[in-house]
């Protein structure tokens, strides 16, 4: 099976890099890396040049006008250029080991969709993951024990999760959808006609794909024991537990049924404002 590898971008092009690196180092490569970008401050397109220069692996960039964070419509723009069976999503601030995508692609199969739980480092912990650390491999040299307990524990919590949700019909959902460490075959991504683009703001466009998703028959697994994502320090764009779409998600999670999983403004919706690069 083929890889396209999402990546949504918004300026912090110095946490990309870190990011890419990573990702130009796993033991099974992406088919294709796609960059897409909200219109992003800093010059995306000097960095996407000069990033094609570091790697073999084919690299798109798309790009739309900034207007407001439109997270949903930045995914499914990358996903409207994919050529490829799988869609990894991954987040701009996400570092990944080296046999990242190589557990993912061991775990997928047609009844799941595949949702991580990345460590979210310190300021002085981002500060000491230099690029050597991440070629060595060295999780261990950043890392406390407390972390890596946080990370199992969330691993036995979304299993047990899984199990009831996937065999005894029990719970909403197995491991909830965490689109920034997430995997999804591209047909089940098409049938629900990707994430909704009336989510506008920050928040809950995870948790509406994550339930259409589940209403289609795939159960959401943590694939996440050993093979840690590393969540780079960073300022954020909202407050935090701002959630502007909350009374849209809440009306939305009433009208998701067996029969009722696909969006209407979504995957499918024109996209004559891109820019492409390849």
């Amino acid at each position: 099976m083929s890889i396209s590898l999402i990546i949504p971008v918004f300026n912090y092009l110095n946490l990309l890099e870190k990011c890419l690196f990573s990702v130009y180092r796993q033991s099974v490569h992406p088919d294709e890396i796609i960059l897409s970008d909200d219109g992003s401050d800093e010059d995306i397109v000097a960095f996407y040049n000069a990033q094609k220069r570091k790697t073999a692996i084919p690299l798109i960039l798309v790009r739309q006008k900034h207007l407001q964070f439109r997270a949903a419509r930045v995914r499914n723009n990358g996903v409207s250029v994919s050529k490829s069976d799988v869609l990894v999503f991954l987040d701009q601030d996400i570092v990944i080991p080296q046999d990242y995508l190589k557990c993912i692609m061991a775990n997928l199969n047609r009844r799941r969709f595949l949702s991580g739980y990345p460590v979210r480092l310190s300021k002085e912990q981002s500060d000491k993951l230099t690029f050597e650390i991440i070629e060595q491999n060295n999780w261990d040299a950043i890392l406390t024990a407390e972390q890596k307990g946080k990370i199992q524990k969330q691993y036995k919590k979304d299993f047990l999760s899984y199990l009831l949700f996937r065999y005894l019909h029990l719970g909403g959902h197995g491991a909830k959808l965490r689109g920034g460490v997430s995997a999804i075959f591209k047909s089940d991504f098409e049938l629900v006609n990707g994430y909704d683009e009336n989510y506008i703001g920050w928040g809950n466009e995870d948790d509406d794909l994550g339930r259409r998703l589940q209403e289609l028959g795939r159960s959401g697994f943590n694939f996440v024991s050993n093979q840690i994502p590393l969540h780079l320090y960073h300022t954020h764009y909202h407050d935090p537990g701002e959630r502007k779409n909350a009374n849209y998600s809440e009306r939305c999670k009433k009208k998701i049924s067996h029969r009722n999983y696909r969006c209407q403004k979504g995957l499918s919706s024109v996209r004559n404002d891109l820019e492409i690069l390849e």
